[in-house]
């Protein structure tokens, strides 16, 4: 075995070695994290929506001049909007799903006013097309009826008597009970309201929110039967279409909405998809900068493996011309090198194995993150292992071809 002979000689020389050691410990450590945090980021960015995102479009009508026939002016605008071809179905709504901006209440199904009996929900206003307009799919009970939808005045407060929820926010509320039937109670107060709806588990608002990391919030979603009147002058409409035409229907949409009334403004005309890519604006950014950093730090050490590598080559090629002249073989250099790298690499994981475990508890602790699962360990052990092999084989391979005559040279 060769394994004494490399061991002196790295003993000789420790700087090199010693550096090159703790490079691959932090790149493992940084390796390993950072592919936690990037799988995390992709996992919360592909989460079900609960929605039909890739045909909605969201549309904020600002009428310049307040008006007090407010319900009847909402009701022409979504039937206009329901008769433009492509158009599947369109609804009012208090605020855009997913977008950040939303009404947060909490609720619960005892009378006490206990925090620790509130569930955070996500609360929207829609009237009888909105599951529709939506492309929420409703799993038991019934939707709202024209006849409940409430016209809210400017001032008026939501008290609903009725609500539909989400199954996630059932399921957590009611404790594994089936909600269909029962009472809901507001945080505040003793005010409660009948679940006559369960639909498919839709994302709040914050879903872009690291909390939901480590909150049951993520599908916490109520759904109320009022169109809200917003100083009679504001007002949003959720549009879906059918597949693959919600950006090219946008002009028509903008048309309708002025022929009906010039006299307004359109601040935000967007589709779900656009809201969502805003959204995650931030993930995306992060996962690009663990990306950057994650392949510097695997360069640099390549380049650190490579440089001592080389170094110790031109240092023993009188060593490793006396080997070949007594008759080692090309595999045996290749091999020397190689078996030089595993063992620093081994070191390095080591070392790195147990930074890259404490390095994730310190962001455990500081951020709202989940924990990491032991298996990302080996992966990025992985990566180091090949790197190392990858990097060595060149000044290995040369070494290897140094000539047996270059040992009499200089004699």
């Amino acid at each position: 075995m060769e394994i004494r002979p490399i061991l002196s000689a790295l003993l000789r020389n420790k700087t090199g070695p010693v550096l090159v050691t703790l490079q691959i410990a932090f790149t493992l450590a940084v390796v390993v994290n950072a592919l936690f945090l990037i799988n995390t980021r992709i996992e919360k960015m592909n989460r079900p929506l609960g929605i039909d995102a890739d045909n909605i479009v969201n549309v904020s009508s600002v009428l310049v001049t307040p008006r007090d026939d407010m319900e009847a002016f909402v009701k022409r605008d979504v039937e206009a909007i329901r008769h433009i071809p492509g158009v599947v179905d369109a609804t009012p709504i208090l605020t855009f799903l997913q977008s950040g901006s939303a009404r947060a209440e909490g609720y619960r199904i005892q009378p006490e006013q206990r925090d620790d009996l509130d569930r955070l929900t996500n609360v929207n206003y829609v009237d009888e097309h909105g599951l529709d307009a939506l492309g929420i799919t409703l799993l038991r009970g019934r939707n709202f009826t024209a006849d409940e939808i409430h016209y809210l005045g400017p001032n008026e407060r939501a008290m609903p008597e009725i609500c539909i929820i989400s199954e996630t926010m059932g399921r957590v509320l009611f404790d594994g009970e089936d909600p269909l039937g029962k009472d809901i109670y507001y945080s505040d107060e003793n005010h409660t309201m009948r679940v006559i709806g369960v639909i498919n588990d839709v994302a709040v608002a914050w879903l872009a929110s690291d909390a939901d990391f480590t909150r049951d919030s993520t599908y916490n979603f109520m759904l109320q039967p009022f169109v809200e009147n917003k100083r009679g002058r504001s007002h949003n409409y959720v549009i879906r279409t059918e597949p693959g035409l919600a950006e090219s229907i946008i002009p028509q949409v903008e048309k309708t909405l002025f022929d009906l009334y010039s006299d307004r403004l359109l601040e935000r005309v967007r589709t779900q998809r656009e809201i969502l890519a805003r959204s995650y604006g931030t993930d995306r950014a992060i996962t690009r900068i663990l990306i950057v950093v994650a392949g510097l730090m695997v360069l640099i050490t390549a380049l650190g493996i490579v440089g001592l590598a080389s170094f110790t080559v031109n240092q023993r090629r009188r060593q490793i011309g006396t080997r070949r002249a007594l008759g080692a073989r090309h595999a045996d250099i290749l091999r020397y090198f190689i078996t030089e790298n595993l063992m620093l690499t081994t070191v390095g994981v080591v070392l790195g194995s147990a930074l890259a475990w404490g390095l994730h508890l310190l962001m455990f602790n500081l951020l709202p993150i989940p924990r990491m699962s032991i298996g990302y360990l080996p992966t990025g052990i992985l990566v180091v292992y090949l790197l190392g092999l990858l990097a060595v084989y060149g000044p290995a391979r040369r070494a290897a071809m140094i000539s047996p005559g270059i040992a009499t040279r200089n004699v």
